[in-house]
């Protein structure tokens, strides 16, 4: 609704800026950055993602894919990354052990 229309509508009161909508947790919550020199964590989000996507429960989406590092964000972002981070300790862990 451009100005006219809303001085017109009105009825006389004075025409006062729309306060800004409150942002959603969603519009504030960060992406999470995961490093990953090997390629290993982000093939295993990959497949994640391509796993869930289309469930009810929803995947995150993989953003700037650098060499060594990528970006989760979006639905169950944290899960994926604790997901990663606990599979490659533990993997870490038996190789130390043999």
């Amino acid at each position: 609704m451009n100005y006219k229309e809303f001085t017109k509508k009105s009825y006389g009161l004075e025409a006062k800026e729309v306060p800004l909508k409150p942002l959603t947790y969603s519009e504030v919550k960060e992406d999470i950055r995961v490093s990953d020199p090997t390629g290993s964590k982000k093939a295993y989000a990959k497949s994640y993602a391509d796993v869930y996507k289309d469930t009810h429960r929803g995947a995150p989406d993989i953003k700037n894919e650098k060499p060594g590092e990528f970006t989760l964000s979006g639905k169950d972002e944290k899960l994926v990354a604790d997901l990663v981070r606990d599979k490659w300790v533990d993997i870490e862990q038996q190789q130390a052990n043999c």
